[in-house]
């Protein structure tokens, strides 16, 4: 046997409560349902987490492209910049509506 707690704060654990209260089920009951019978969906999907990765890269070779601009000037890196920034802008509409809002 194990036993679970975790931290609720005033408006959580009176909304909890009034379920429980509805349910007719004693605390321990209701909570251990509750716990067991949800769904759980995962903070990212593949797709999503390859689409991220590669707009790290990309956040990166930015960086490296504005270092490059303040030591030579904008001018040399920026047809690279434009392209990056559409590439970006590519990858984040291709995100699944979760991580997008």
């Amino acid at each position: 046997m194990h036993v679970v707690s975790t931290r609720l704060d005033d408006g959580q654990y009176q909304q909890v409560m009034e379920n429980c209260r509805k349910s007719g089920r004693k605390f321990s009951e209701f909570w251990r349902r509750a716990l067991l019978s949800v769904v759980v969906n995962p903070i990212a999907t593949p797709e999503d987490m390859d689409i991220l990765r590669k707009i790290a890269g990309m956040s990166n070779n930015l960086n490296q492209l504005a270092r490059r601009a303040n030591e030579g000037g904008f001018k040399l890196v920026k047809w690279e910049v434009e392209g990056l920034a559409a590439k970006l802008k590519i990858l984040y509409h291709q995100l699944s509506y979760d991580w997008k809002n």
